[in-house]
């Protein structure tokens, strides 16, 4: 919150307001005149009542003004109600005083809304406020905008007010007088304190105010480009409650966990899978609607201004902005009424990876549910005034898919390049043969302590070959079976058959929880910096040398690959890997940026490799992934082959790990190589001359560590038989930790029906 002295100082002598204000100042007052001359007959009368309503003057409200309240003029307990707004005593307090106009106000909204309107005039409502209580009002009345202005002027977690926002400017500037030139300045002080938020914030000098009297809320639309935005939004029959209600259950801050949960014992929502939640949380997310605090969900600003408004500006101006091609279907309708046939096969030709006509229903659907669209009386559809006002503010280019002319520049150029004798592709060496790969991994020194069986060096071998548009192999099962490690392994020692250089050659990448796009997989455009820069991450640095250097092989490991939902953040690398002239989107500029082009054709060199673990902490994978996709399972752990390869041997910790991997395995929760090469080294590490209490004493410490906190199941024959003999062998080899905490675990598997380590 500013001071009381910011305050004073951005205010003093009208500083704040540019020149080009001049004529929205001039007006407002002057309308502001206008209301307070009329006398209470005049108020009344149908046009006074008309004028009141569109009171542009004030300032538009963007598609706000397409709400038709014209049964409202002749309604005479609305007009009364508003007739007696300016005679009405308020309470002194500014709290009490602004829960009684907020009464006042929401009672007059009910009856319009009930009446008159097909959606909620929220914005014109309080328009009309603002001009007969202009001491309490200001011009702001985006939901967005406002709570700037309130966190600029009230107290840290002030809900947004304009009693409460006037009355603290009056504390700090003193009485407004009758002069309405000063109602005005105050008023549209706020809306420059909105517009100039970041800077003030941030502390650095104002900048100059782009909106003026004629394009306060109409201003153009920042689309994102293509290759950042999402493809198609799935839309359920109660999309719109589904989203608010999702917002709602997050505004005490909701572990993302917890939310699908809380949802599905909805009776309204209870028919959604919850896969199918959990896409629609993470959409709302990444619509700006939703932000993560640690593992906690809470909304923005913009979606508590879903919460506030039964007009849903905040998420049409999202999904215009964030999804594909949703203001090509806008711009398409502006032309004309369309059939759905056509609405549908044209989204198709803007978005071609939409075969079916699944996508464009869903746009059209959301496009009908946002009021954006309706039906005309021979069946086709047209934009509705609300759909209409939001085409205006699109830009006159919008983004569009890739074209294939630049397929054909970039062949163009690649035969250029060789006719130059460019080395990219000349004395092309052959790639290593399994057999040869086979031979590296039994001879050479690191390789050969991986438990590796042939049959999994084939499949993973032939899977990166069979398909050179398309290298992608996942590496799933068991945490610690070695799934990143092999992978390194043998890109490494294919690149060493090639004489090429690893640390260019190899990237892995570990994937992070919080990716909800592909920024944090490629990188971004920094259009912040006066010159625009593009931070790019090891993954993309890795695309681009391949691209460069077609002759040659590149490995991308991501590691870790489904701790966050592929099918966002890898969405470019999937749509692309199936396209036989694909192309991978980076930013928007024409030019490259910090040596980043626009776009590169998908490099048939490049072998892609995500490990994966499947866990409660994991996401599960889509069909659209795994279609892509070769799938080889690390569940298997051969532990005597593990053993052999140890340079010193521990035979009875062996054999106790063996006892217990085999306890363990079929309830899947065995552990892998990482788990059994710890545990050695946990006892190696205390010397050889202990003795054999105190040897009996570290492992024990060490299952109790290492082995039992994957322990965790619900009560089943299967389960208690596990947990008994798994007691049982800790007691019969003296560790007597592991099996005090094994009895703790079934004692709480009989009481509650279910156990883990943590219980």
């Amino acid at each position: 919150m500013l001071t009381d002295t910011q305050v004073r100082e951005l205010y003093a002598n009208g500083r704040f307001a540019p020149a080009d204000w001049a004529e929205w100042q001039k007006n407002y007052s002057e309308f502001l005149g206008w209301v307070r001359s009329l006398s209470d007959a005049e108020l009344r009368n149908p046009a006074s009542q008309e004028r009141l309503w569109k009171a542009r003057a004030i300032t538009p409200v963007g598609p706000g003004e397409s709400v038709n309240v014209t049964g409202a003029f002749t309604d005479s307990e609305v007009v009364d109600g508003f007739v007696a707004l300016r005679k009405k005593k308020w309470p002194a307090d500014p709290t009490s005083r602004a829960e009684a106009i907020q009464e006042e106000g929401e009672r007059i909204l009910r009856l319009v809304r009930e009446r008159h309107a097909k959606r909620q005039p929220y914005a014109k409502l309080w328009r009309a406020f603002a001009a007969l209580l202009p001491t309490e009002f200001h011009c702001i009345f985006r939901y967005e905008a406002h709570v700037r202005a309130t966190k600029l002027l009230l107290p840290e977690g002030s809900e947004p007010s304009h009693v409460l926002i006037r009355a603290r400017l009056r504390e700090v500037l003193g009485p407004e007088g009758g002069d309405m030139a000063e109602h005005v300045r105050r008023s549209t002080f706020c809306w420059w304190l909105h517009e100039q938020f970041d800077a003030i914030s941030r502390g650095t000098a104002p900048i100059a105010s782009v909106a003026t009297s004629a394009d306060r809320d109409s201003s153009p639309l920042t689309l994102w480009p293509y290759g950042k935005q999402f493809k198609g939004n799935s839309c359920p029959s109660n999309a719109l409650e589904l989203y608010r209600r999702i917002i709602q259950e997050c505004l005490p801050g909701t572990p993302r966990a917890d939310l699908v949960e809380i949802l599905r014992n909805l009776p309204e929502f209870s028919s959604q899978s919850p896969s199918a939640l959990r896409v629609h949380i993470s959409r709302i997310a990444g619509l700006g609607l939703l932000e993560s605090q640690g593992d906690t969900l809470r909304p923005t600003d913009a979606g508590e201004g879903l919460l506030e408004n039964d007009l849903p500006d905040v998420l049409v101006e999202r999904m215009i902005e964030r999804v594909f091609p949703f203001a090509g279907l806008l711009r398409f309708l502006a032309a004309g009424q369309r059939a759905t046939g056509e609405i549908h096969r044209h989204l198709q030709t803007l978005y071609p990876n939409w075969t079916e006509t699944m996508g464009p229903s869903q746009l059209a659907k959301w496009a009908k549910l946002l009021d954006l669209l309706e039906p005309t009386p021979d069946g086709r559809y047209r934009l509705t005034a609300y759909g209409e006002g939001w085409e205006k503010r699109l830009p006159s280019v919008l983004p569009a898919a890739p074209m294939t002319e630049q397929d054909r520049e970039d062949a163009e150029r690649t035969g250029a390049q060789a006719a130059s004798g460019d080395s990219s592709t000349a004395g092309k060496k052959e790639w290593p043969t399994f057999e040869q790969l086979r031979r590296a991994f039994a001879e050479d020194e690191t390789a050969k302590a991986f438990v590796l069986h042939d049959r999994q060096l084939r499949t993973l071998h032939l899977a990166w070959h069979c398909n050179p548009q398309r290298r992608f192999v996942l590496l799933a099962g068991l945490s610690g079976t070695g799934k990143t490690a092999v992978v390194r392994q043998y890109a490494r020692l294919y690149c060493q058959a090639l004489g090429l250089p690893l640390n260019e050659h190899v990237a892995v990448v570990p994937v992070s929880p919080d990716w909800r796009d592909p920024t944090g997989l490629v990188g971004y455009l920094n259009a912040l910096h006066a010159e625009p820069t593009f931070q790019a991450e090891p993954a993309l640095r890795l695309v681009l040398r391949a691209v460069r250097d077609s002759a040659n092989p590149y490995f991308l490991v991501l590691d870790e690959m489904n701790l966050a939902r592929a099918e966002q953040y890898f969405a470019p690398f999937l749509s692309t890997m199936e396209q036989d002239n694909g192309r991978l989107h980076f930013h928007s500029h024409e030019t490259p940026v910090n040596d980043v082009p626009p776009s590169v054709s998908w490099p048939k060199n490049l072998f892609i490799a995500g490990t994966v673990n499947m866990d409660e902490t994991t996401h599960p994978f889509s069909d659209k992934v795994l279609d892509r996709a070769f799938t080889l399972e690390f569940w298997e752990v051969d532990l005597e082959n593990f053993f052999s390869r140890q340079a010193r041997r521990q035979p009875d910790v062996e054999q106790l790990l063996i006892e217990l991997h085999g306890l363990l395995e079929p309830s899947r929760r065995h552990f892998g190589y990482r788990t059994a090469g710890e545990v050695l080294a946990f006892v190696t590490a205390a010397g050889e001359d202990i003795s054999p209490d105190l040897r009996a004493e570290l492992l024990d410490q060490a299952v109790l560590a290492k082995v039992l906190p994957r322990i965790r199941g619900e009560q089943s024959a299967e389960f208690e038989a596990m947990l008994q003999a798994l007691r049982k062998l800790c007691v019969a080899r003296a560790l007597h930790r592991s099996a005090a905490k094994v009895a703790q675990m079934e004692a709480t598997l009989k009481t509650t029906g279910i156990t883990r380590f943590w219980s």
